[in-house]
């Protein structure tokens, strides 16, 4: 029983809205609830925290909360304001209240107060705020102290916190990409002002909203990334340019809806004011697919071919005269038989005669933008024949590969092979898992990246919200990382608390790529390895199973697949391995000019 209702936790644990913890795997040696506070990091961070209440009348209102600058060395200071924070939401998941919506705090229309709904959560016993604290690029290093101050029930709760700044920083702009990957406009149906608008895309209101997913991404070291296109094909307006004409006639009539619309994100001027500054946008699908700019009622004759030609050529000079020349602009079929709009699955080939499509398309690209300034990149999304493809004759022409997880873990070699070429090689898989699985899962990506040399991974439909994302979110099955904000009075996207375990995560495995000179960067690499029981970079990999010599659609996806390739790495570990593992990449970061051996890691 807690001896205290208000109390501090750390940031890979989340307090079950019933009482107790959502992560049952918790270390029985670990201390999980403090009066008192200490945080370690670098900077250009994040570090984070959690204040939980667990009143015993079971309800609670009109809470307030005060924090004091941070004193430093030197007469240093950290500023109150490098404080966010934020009201938690809970999801009932069976027998269990989970948090994961966060609502700024002192924003939106509903107070932190327990319980937070008396309809959806009348048994809520324990509520959560989620605390950021920024530690800006030049921080002094050294031992930074302050007070945060909870004002509940009539008296104050008061803690110490206290932050350990090591001489050392994340980079501003990093390595790997978190891909948020998302599709055409799925942001419209779930906000009020915009549902039925109408004139969304031409009176500004969608472009402020969606603005802030891009925004709220980078902010998170993360790409919103969208493409323009539905399974379908339709392109909602303003996400292509307009065209007019046909054949030889065919034509670009008005750059204006689309320069409106992405302008700001390929000059980076979207990102003002945020930490990371007004960098350009890294990658940006284009919406080029079988169906456009040509229809693809006219695939396979010559009037496709001079219409597809064209247009591409279009976007390459207009790309050229704005001076876009930073971002990495890809071409993606992402087209499925099963969606029934065409007759190929070209995303994640299943059929090898669905490859022949492949030829002719490069057929028809090839020579409209290879030379030019402007980055273009022919992406391909290969899952069950990636083993073929990254060496076969399409390595010639694709730029840009996304592996399934599974089949990468079979293909070590394909590593070097794409480095060698100048390639970029990301991976993906069920990168979010149940909303009640331990948030390790957010940190086992970036790391897994870090370690094998893909430099990104994609997390599949990050704007997935389902019909109610309050009670009955499709974050449940784990489709978002994102909520509207909506229904709490914000027309602005939300963050969630996995968002912000995955940011955390980016920070650690940057840390891990960061190292200058072999003899750090293999201690580094020896932390993770121990970190998560590994003996090197192969354990990283298996095997290459016996029924490769199959077509995959004779695979056993339900038990061999699984069998043969690398299991999910946050299961039957411990929340508290990624605060142990920041400690000993902190402390080798730390003696860096002593050239460390490595450090002993106490969880397995």
């Amino acid at each position: 029983m807690l001896t205290q209702e208000i109390y501090l936790i750390r940031d890979s644990y989340r307090i079950n809205g019933l009482g107790g913890f959502v992560e049952e795997e918790a270390d029985p040696g670990a201390e999980q609830v403090f009066t008192q506070l200490r945080l370690e990091g670098g900077q250009n961070q994040y570090l984070c925290f959690q204040i939980a209440l667990e009143p015993l009348s079971g309800a609670l209102q009109d809470v307030r909360l005060q924090a004091s600058p941070l004193s430093g060395p030197g007469g240093n200071t950290l500023p109150a304001e490098n404080y966010s924070f934020y009201t938690q939401w809970f999801h009932r998941l069976g027998e269990k209240l989970v948090p994961d919506l966060l609502i700024p705090w002192g924003e939106g229309e509903l107070p932190f107060r327990i319980p937070l709904d008396r309809e959806y959560l009348p048994d809520q016993r324990a509520g959560a705020i989620w605390a950021d604290l920024w530690i800006p690029d030049g921080t002094a290093p050294g031992r930074y102290q302050g007070t945060l101050s909870v004002y509940a029930q009539g008296r104050e709760t008061a803690f110490e916190i206290i932050c350990q700044v090591g001489d050392f920083a994340v980079p501003p702009m990093g390595r790997l990409t978190a891909d948020l990957n998302n599709y055409a406009d799925a942001i419209s149906p779930a906000f009020e002002g915009l549902r039925d608008a109408p004139a969304r895309y031409r009176d500004g209101s969608y472009l402020a909203v969606e603005r802030g997913f891009y925004r709220l991404a980078r902010e998170h070291r993360c790409l919103f990334h969208n493409l323009p296109y539905r399974h379908s094909g339709a392109i909602p307006e303003g996400f292509c340019p307009k065209l007019t004409g046909e054949g030889k006639s065919i034509r670009v009539r008005s750059w204006e809806l689309f320069d409106r619309h992405f302008g700001p994100y390929l000059d980076g001027s979207a990102f003002s004011g945020c930490r990371t500054g007004e960098q350009p946008l890294e990658f940006m699908y284009l919406p080029f697919h079988l169906g456009w700019p040509a229809s693809y009622e006219k695939w396979g004759k010559k009037g496709y071919r001079t219409e597809y030609r064209r247009i591409l050529q279009e976007f390459v000079r207009h790309f050229e005269e704005k001076g876009w020349e930073s971002t990495r602009f890809e071409i993606l079929l992402n087209h499925k038989k099963d969606y029934r709009f065409f007759p190929y699955t070209i995303d994640e080939i299943w059929y090898a005669h669905d490859q022949d499509i492949l030829d002719s398309y490069q057929q028809l690209i090839a020579g409209t933008y290879e030379s030019s300034r402007v980055r273009l990149l022919w992406r391909m999304d290969s899952s069950n024949y990636f083993g073929e493809h990254f060496k076969s004759r399409y390595a010639g022409y694709c730029k840009m590969w996304v592996a399934g997880a599974d089949m990468f873990s079979w293909f070590p070699e394909s590593v070097q092979v794409l480095r060698e070429k100048g390639d970029i090689l990301w991976i993906y898989g069920s990168v979010l898992q149940q909303l009640d699985e331990s948030l390790l899962t957010m940190y086992t990506w970036p790391l897994r990246c870090a370690m094998t040399g893909a430099s990104g991974f994609t997390v599949w439909n990050t704007t997935g919200f389902g019909p109610d994302p309050l009670r009955c979110p499709a974050a449940l099955g784990g489709e978002a990382l994102f909520y509207p904000g909506s229904h709490f009075g914000i027309e602005a996207p939300l963050p969630s608390i996995r968002l912000k375990a995955l940011r955390n995560a980016m920070q650690l495995a940057e840390l891990v790529l960061s190292a200058e000179g072999a003899p750090l960067q293999g201690a580094l690499e020896r932390c993770v390895n121990n970190a998560f029981g590994f003996r090197g970079r192969g354990d990283w990999f298996r095997e290459k199973p016996g029924f490769l010599d199959t077509p995959p659609r004779y695979w056993d996806f339900e038990r061999a697949v699984p069998e043969a390739s690398l299991p999910p790495l946050h299961r039957g570990r411990s929340p508290e391995l990624p605060r142990q593992l920041a400690k000993a990449i902190y402390a080798l970061l730390g003696q860096a000019e002593k050239k460390p051996e490595g450090v002993a890691f106490r969880y397995q």
